[in-house]
């Protein structure tokens, strides 16, 4: 994970366990003579406790051993760099994939585009350089070269466990053209004989569904302390999920949009036909 992650996730622990001990904010800062605004800051990832803080709210808020050993662990790692750090990466976005890196598993649901981890080359060029936001061609480069050093997850020990909804109508956007697509198929198909990775497709017969206006992924970690997280697209970008009801909301609303979609094998067959097209 990058600082800002490793913030969230210490910050995201102190709130659950100070609301476990029943405390209000200023009765926290209270046990540390300091302000309230100092442990909502520390809450909201927005910043680190220093060690003898994190060291004293722990103690305040009796966390068990083991939570801890992570959250000290996770306050010292908070300076340290990730791989997509040299990728440039959307300040919303870094986040994200931070968290993906450590994930165990990721549930991604995706309405108008091809999912980033099984897109083409050529094909996320096209999606960068239609993006609001990119223009330099080199920055496209930089940002596509971060998005397959991503897709690493999928056969570099240890694999991420993927499972995958397309809605039927971004197989039928012709995103860069015939030979874009021909080859954005062919890597689709190839993908989903991997063990670690299901692919679905939600067909346009299903009509009407519960998430028509947007993507979203949940990611899962080994860790039992580590909760699991939610990443919704918009239009002006994304936004991380952290908090426990809308996560679960989020896995809910997947497996209703699962139990719509196509069984993996007739996905093939589809993709298959589709294919004949191009």
């Amino acid at each position: 994970m990058n600082a800002n992650a490793r913030r969230r996730q210490v910050g995201a622990w102190l709130a659950k366990l100070r609301h476990a001990k029943g405390m209000t904010l200023q009765q926290a800062a209270d046990e540390l003579n300091c302000s309230d605004s100092r442990v909502r800051h520390w809450e909201a990832g927005r910043s680190a406790p220093k060690k003898a803080d994190l060291a004293k709210l722990l103690d305040v808020y009796e966390a068990p051993d083991d939570v801890r050993q992570i959250l000290q662990q996770t306050r010292s790692d908070s300076s340290k760099q990730g791989w997509w750090d040299s990728y440039r990466l959307p300040d919303w976005f870094a986040p994200y994939v931070s968290f993906e890196s450590a994930a165990s598993e990721a549930r991604n649901f995706q309405v108008a585009l091809i999912p980033g981890l099984l897109q083409t080359r050529d094909y996320a060029y096209e999606i960068h350089r239609a993006g609001r936001y990119v223009t330099d061609p080199r920055d496209i480069n930089k940002r596509v070269d971060g998005r397959i050093e991503r897709q690493r997850r999928l056969t570099e020990e240890p694999v991420l466990q993927y499972r995958a909804v397309i809605a039927e109508e971004a197989l039928q956007r012709q995103v860069g053209g015939p030979d874009v697509m021909r080859e954005q198929i062919e890597q689709l198909i190839e993908l989903s004989h991997l063990p670690n990775v299901i692919l679905q497709v939600l067909p346009l017969t299903v009509g009407a569904h519960a998430s028509p206006a947007g993507g979203f992924t949940v990611l899962s970690f080994d860790s039992p302390h580590h909760q699991d997280v939610g990443f919704s697209d918009t239009p002006l970008g994304g936004h991380v999920i952290e908090e426990d009801d809308d996560v679960a909301a989020l896995r809910y609303l997947f497996d209703e949009i699962r139990a719509l979609s196509m069984s993996a094998p007739d996905t093939v067959k589809v993709l298959q036909k589709i294919l004949t097209q191009y």
